[in-house]
């Protein structure tokens, strides 16, 4: 499923590199993510400089630093590569 509306297997969304070299998504939001999309934006430049820089996101996942709050985000969560969510409720609400 493609478009507007996309989802992931478990609702999460995907932030990740393809196994197409140089080429990236931000995909399966669902519709609900338009409000993180600035932060969403500073996950995938930080995902592509690093990433094209030579670090191995897929065996040692980034993590991002919350740059007002501090908070650590593990990216890897967002994998294309992740292990799917079983206890999903299988819609927005997780």
């Amino acid at each position: 499923m493609a478009g507007v509306y996309d989802v992931a297997q478990d609702w999460t969304p995907i932030y990740d590199r393809t196994e197409l070299a140089g080429f990236y998504v931000a995909m399966g939001t669902s519709g609900n993510q338009f409000k993180n999309a600035p932060l969403v934006g500073r996950f995938l430049a930080m995902l592509i400089e690093r990433v094209e820089a030579g670090d191995d996101h897929d065996s040692e996942p980034l993590r991002y630093v919350g740059e007002h709050t501090g908070n650590v985000i593990n990216l890897g969560a967002f994998s294309r590569q992740r292990a799917i969510n079983a206890s999903s409720a299988g819609n927005v609400m997780g």
